[in-house]
């Protein structure tokens, strides 16, 4: 089994038309069936059903497709980026970003120092929600992502890199009216305030699990949902409601917000991913430096 036998079944797995596999990768609709049969007899096992109306994987097909695809996509780039550093050409380099305000804020500034010590890497940006983050990450799509571990928890083949341990907390705009007079809030004092909560069908587990315990913990709330971060922020600017999220999800540098600490035993942790391979890649050197750096270059202002 070769390169040429998995990329003739990456191709059908997603067409599931023989003939368009053919015309895409320019062979022979025999050319096709002969390829999957001999990847079959080697595997052991059937990748495909096949009926006059429809070809369909099967599971232990789908399993390998979603296995071998991101392995072959690696294979590929890896063979790319060596190819131009035996040349001494640039290297491509896409770090993957799920858009939070400070994710905004310092994502330029961290991209900005990586590239004074590493001049030849390419770097292009991808901004996804956080599930489809994953997907691009095992996919190969993304070298890299900016992520918390309750998000990638349960993927075998990725690698996650701690880079800091932060606090939930409870955003106030400034001009709300409202004056800390504690240093942190319990759950209970919560039901004082409009909610803004995240929509459980986007937010991280971690935060979901925040807010049921919120919800617990108070028998009657005022709460309006966001369904991503970005709007749950501009509510809170809007004085539309009290936020609450991560420290690691605010941009250091937005003085229009009161940040009080939530009284809650749980620590959100943020950090990078990575494909778990042992290779030195331009994935590895940036999340060696990354993991370094992050504190001594103060990339997040507590």
């Amino acid at each position: 089994m070769n390169t040429e036998n998995l990329r003739v079944f990456i191709n059908l797995a997603e067409t599931l038309n023989y003939s368009k596999t053919a015309a895409q990768i320019y062979i022979s609709q025999p050319a096709v069936s002969q390829n999957i049969a001999k990847m079959e007899r080697e595997l052991g096992f059937q990748l495909f059903t096949r009926t006059r109306r429809s070809v369909n994987l099967t599971k232990s097909g789908s399993n390998f497709y979603q296995g071998i695809k991101p392995m072959l996509n690696s294979y590929y780039k890896t063979v790319q980026e060596s190819q131009r550093l035996s040349n001494g050409n640039d290297v491509d380099f896409t770090l993957g970003y799920s858009g939070t305000p400070y994710e905004v804020k310092m994502v330029p500034k961290i991209v900005r120092a990586f590239k004074r010590q590493h001049s030849k890497f390419n770097i292009y940006l991808a901004n996804f929600d956080h599930y489809d983050l994953k997907t691009q990450l095992q996919s190969g799509e993304c070298d890299v992502i900016l992520t918390m571990p309750d998000i990638i928890a349960g993927i075998s083949n990725v690698k996650y890199i701690d880079l800091y341990e932060g606090s939930y907390q409870v955003h106030f705009f400034k001009n709300s009216g409202y004056k800390p007079k504690l240093d942190k809030l319990d759950l209970t004092d919560l039901k004082n305030y409009r909610l803004i909560m995240s929509d459980s069908r986007w937010c991280p587990p971690s935060q979901d699990d925040l807010q049921k315990s919120i919800q617990k913990a108070n028998k009657v709330l005022n709460l309006a949902f966001a369904n991503n971060i970005s709007v749950a922020n501009t509510m809170t600017h809007a004085n539309l409601g009290v936020g609450i999220w991560a420290d690691f999800v605010t941009d250091p540098e937005d003085h229009e917000l009161i940040n009080v600490d939530l009284k809650y035993a749980i620590h959100p942790h943020y950090g990078i991913a990575k494909l778990n391979n042992n290779n030195i890649t331009p994935a590895s050197i940036f999340c060696k430096w990354i993991r370094n750096e992050f504190i001594n270059l103060q990339l997040y202002d507590s």
